[in-house]
């Protein structure tokens, strides 16, 4: 029987790693010296070993900086097609209460020749979309996950195959994906800085999600934490009531705040920092249906500043967050991580937010 030359063995090694996945379009290479190393062999075999890759068009080599996976053998995503096409993968079909972040990615997208395309997970789910996306011919993907931690399994195979992904809203547990968020916890610290400024010493915090569940959620809670640390407002009994009302159950809804309301009244808390501003305008309203007054009762704050924020009556004190400009600077990462695949891992975008002074906060 024939024997297989050294060379033909790393070759065949090499190219079993680039048929695998295991290495991707665009990888580097070990070097010639440490692919003699590992196999024992000549500098002179592998590199024998290097130009048959490249002579089959699997490798590509750059003078000075090595040898690297040919980028037109991505399986994983559109460099190999020639694709100009953004998905952007989000969980409400349309929510103007969270703002246009569309208008902000076409806005940078309009000076590129790339293009949006939105899906929703309302009817498929999120693990769906997430599966025929990695498959299909989509440059990158924008992703507003619904929480921090679901459908990871998938999510690391996008890691793995370096697939150009931004999340936006929040970051992934585990997995360095590049976010662009607001600054949820100077947000939430603000909020509560502002309550406390009109002299509130006793201060809760409301949430409709569990905030060990959504990175965003549980950077406000820290920033309300941070807040009351800071001006040496810890309360024991009003952090009880706060982690009994970190969660909401479905199905609860009004029973859920009303409970809340009797709760915040029965402790003689007047400020509440909500986590969103739905949350501060129902709060609200089931207030003024058992006979309370807002601000007079108990002063609140929210988060977003939606559209009906300045319409409900009174009108809500809120945080801002920029939707639009989160959007501009997700698409613009997005795109400088497809154009510039080597270039070292940056840092996530933080979108400043803003204090909307209106109705619901009085001094005391």
């Amino acid at each position: 029987m024939e024997q297989i030359p050294l060379y033909q063995h790393i070759v065949n090694n090499l190219k079993a790693k680039i048929d695998s996945g295991e290495l991707k379009a665009g990888d580097q290479l070990p070097t010639e010296a440490e692919i003699s190393k590992q196999f024992s062999v000549s500098r002179i075999t592998s590199k024998r070993a290097l130009t048959e890759l490249e002579n089959a068009n699997l490798i590509f080599r750059v003078q000075g900086k090595g040898s690297f996976v040919n980028t037109k053998l991505t399986p994983a995503h559109a460099l190999a097609k020639g694709s100009k096409e953004i998905l952007l993968i989000l969980p409400f079909s349309h929510n103007p209460g969270l703002g246009d972040y569309e208008k902000g990615i076409n806005e940078f997208l309009a000076a590129t020749d790339y293009t949006l395309n939105i899906q929703s997970n309302t009817l498929v789910g999120q693990r769906k979309l997430l599966e025929a996306a990695l498959r299909s011919s989509n440059a990158g993907l924008i992703f507003y996950p619904v929480s921090s931690n679901s459908d990871l399994g998938v999510l690391y195979q996008y890691h793995l195959q370096k697939y150009p992904l931004v999340t936006m809203d929040k970051t992934i547990d585990g997995i360095p994906f590049l976010s662009v968020v607001s600054d949820n916890s100077n947000g939430a610290y603000m909020a509560c800085k502002h309550l406390i400024d009109n002299n509130h010493k006793k201060i809760a915090y409301v949430s409709s999600l569990n905030v060990e569940n959504f990175s965003s959620i549980r950077e406000r809670y820290f920033g309300y934490l941070k807040a009351l640390h800071d001006y040496n407002l810890n309360d024991y009994s009003v952090n009880d009531l706060t982690e009994r009302y970190l969660t909401h159950e479905d199905g609860q809804g009004r029973a859920y705040y009303l409970q809340f309301i009797q709760a915040v009244k029965e402790q003689g808390i007047t400020g509440i920092v909500a986590e969103n501003d739905l949350i501060a305008i129902e709060i609200i309203q089931i207030a003024k249906e058992i006979g309370l007054s807002i601000p007079e009762d108990f002063s609140i704050v929210g988060f977003d500043n939606i559209h009906l924020s300045s319409f409900v009556e009174p009108k809500l004190t809120t945080i801002s967050q920029d939707f639009g400009r989160m959007g501009y600077l997700a698409a613009k990462n997005l795109i400088a991580t497809i154009e510039n695949p080597h270039q070292p891992p940056r840092e996530n975008v933080i979108v400043p937010v803003q204090l909307i002074e209106r109705q619901t906060v009085r001094r005391l």
